[in-house]
């Protein structure tokens, strides 16, 4: 009855859900509110803080960036909407009728707790506002600044006197809400709120009315949390750090699995871990995408795409108890965005130079060489940038094999062995082998005028992506073989950025010299030689010296 009274007072004088902004629109801070996520509990609390902080990454989905302007009120369930299990909520705490009860949604009363503070003490018009029916110690309610909330008729509504737009995101250990404005806080008046003595709260646990309906047992298995991997690319390495890693209760996510079609880029040992979850579905439309849409869109963007659609997957499945999450890179910016890291610790499986050092070392090299066309593509979208920096920031553990990348976070970095593949050592052969593809960021250029010079044979594996038509006039080309080992003499990637060295640590398997730059991310091996970026004259001397070597 009583939401259906509110159904009808909201259609007699609506309260319309407020848009999201753009936090640069809103620099100054005017106040923030600071939140433990967890307390040392019960094993049935336990179980229910993290369904408390399931619900609190959802709320804060739909509250982060929201817009308030001046004079308009404010709906905590508008912005939110109802909290079921459908939409990804789950089982938390609610405090009711003097009780610690399990209830969908539960918890949510820590973020409209953090809201009413924030709009007292920005001295906004509290339209309504009600408070909890018991008093937890040390709570905000004992200082009257409590705002309790419940489906749809219990609301938290405020009117600020100047615009202001939210943010609220989880830390690994804090609910995080603050308030911004577009100048500094306009004084009208400040609203005052009344303390309030605490009292009991019964919980499951040590309450003896063990046939209320609402009673949930003590569950004697542990809940500590178990631990995610979030794959997109199966690097090696990756996968030998995960199945030293994992654990019984441990669920993998990968991109797709099939036992009748191998790709060799998504395989990955899924034995051993309590769940495997495969984005088949959205992997085969995205790849199918990328290839046959007519779009004329740039690789980065369908890449960007692809990314966020299996970011998208994974985190709408996420198990409420995953704890610690070992994500790819590539899925990082959508994951954090999103908030499905929030509350939780994590690790990044890093392929490749962060996207603010990616684009600041582009712009430099579209300085010092404007002739070359590509340096100026490759960039990603500005919001990608920021979400990648603070998720990093965020970041437990980095874990690569890459030196350079390595070196980029040293207190934190797992460093990983590079996997040199199975295969045969052969007798060296007749060229010079280039892994591509011929752009300027692979060292196409000092390739090109280094075998101009010395006029030795080249075989260029990836001929998708070139600078110009005729890009290797006046360099002796050779074909590409099924097994171009069995034709290389030396194998060289003087790249300026190479995330995923492969031919190399296969080239180095098979017992083919190598040379390359220390942006291919290995260092020590017998047959590696290391030239400067961008130094053709190295590069040549490298080449004829392990040629007549």
């Amino acid at each position: 009855m009583l939401r259906r009274m509110r159904s009808v007072s909201d259609l007699t004088h609506p309260v319309p859900r407020l848009q999201h902004g753009k936090t640069t629109k809103y620099p100054i801070l005017l106040a923030e509110s600071r939140s433990p996520l967890w307390t040392a509990e019960s094993s049935v609390e336990s179980r229910l803080q993290f369904g408390k902080v399931q619900n609190l990454r959802k709320a804060c989905e739909s509250l982060h960036t929201t817009e308030v302007p001046a004079g308009r009120v404010f709906s905590f369930w508008k912005q939110v909407g109802r909290a079921t299990k459908t939409s990804g909520y789950a089982k938390g705490r609610e405090l009711r009728q003097g009780c610690l009860i399990p209830t969908t949604g539960g918890g949510l009363c820590q973020i409209s707790n953090a809201l009413y503070d924030l709009a007292l003490r920005c001295e906004c018009e509290i339209v309504e506002r009600h408070g909890h029916t018991a008093v937890l110690p040390g709570s905000p309610a004992e200082l009257g600044r409590d705002a309790t909330v419940f489906w749809n008729y219990v609301d938290l509504r405020f009117r600020p006197q100047q615009p202001l737009l939210m943010t609220a995101v989880l830390s690994r250990d804090e609910l995080i809400v603050s308030f911004w404005g577009q100048q500094g806080h306009v004084s009208v008046g400040a609203v005052s709120a009344e303390p309030r003595k605490s009292a009991t709260v019964n919980t499951c646990t040590d309450c003896a009315s063990v046939q209320c309906f609402r009673h949930a047992r003590p569950d004697s298995s542990k809940h500590s949390g178990r631990a995610a991997f979030l794959i997109e690319e199966c690097w090696p390495e990756f996968a030998a750090f995960a199945g030293k890693e994992k654990s019984a209760e441990d669920e993998l996510f990968l991109p797709f699995r099939s036992r009748v079609a191998q790709v060799v880029r998504y395989r990955w040992d899924p034995t051993g871990y309590a769940r495997v979850i495969s984005a088949d579905f959205p992997t085969l439309m995205s790849s199918l995408k990328a290839r046959f849409a007519p779009d004329g869109k740039p690789i980065i963007a369908h890449q960007i795409s692809q990314s966020e659609s299996l970011a998208r997957y994974y985190g709408e499945r996420l198990p409420v108890d995953a704890s610690y999450v070992h994500v790819a890179q590539t899925l990082l910016p959508f994951l954090w965005r999103s908030g499905h890291l929030g509350g939780r610790k994590f690790s990044v499986f890093m392929t490749r130079l962060p996207l603010e050092i990616l684009h600041k070392k582009l712009d430099d090299l579209v300085i010092e060489y404007p002739e070359r066309k590509t340096f100026q593509e490759f960039r990603a979208p500005e919001w990608m940038v920021e979400a990648e920096a603070e998720a990093l920031e965020q970041a437990d553990r980095i874990i690569t094999p890459h030196a350079l990348l390595a070196r980029l976070f040293p207190s934190r970095t797992t460093r990983l062995e590079w996997k040199l593949p199975a295969v045969r050592s052969g007798r060296r052969g007749e060229c010079v082998v280039f892994p591509g593809p011929s752009l300027a960021r692979k060292g196409a250029f000092e390739v090109r005028d280094s075998l101009r010079q010395l006029g030795y044979p080249l075989l260029v594996l990836n001929t998708r992506a070139a600078e110009s038509k005729h890009f290797w006039e006046g360099v002796p080309m050779s074909e590409v073989s099924s097994d171009w080992l069995q034709h290389a003499n030396v194998v060289i990637q003087p790249a300026f950025i190479e995330n995923n060295p492969r031919p190399l640590l296969r080239a180095l398997a098979s017992g083919i010299p190598v040379i390359a730059t220390p942006e291919c991310g290995i260092e020590a091996h017998p047959l590696l030689t290391l030239v400067p970026t961008g130094n053709r004259q190295a590069l040549a001397d490298a080449l004829q010296a392990t040629i007549s070597g």
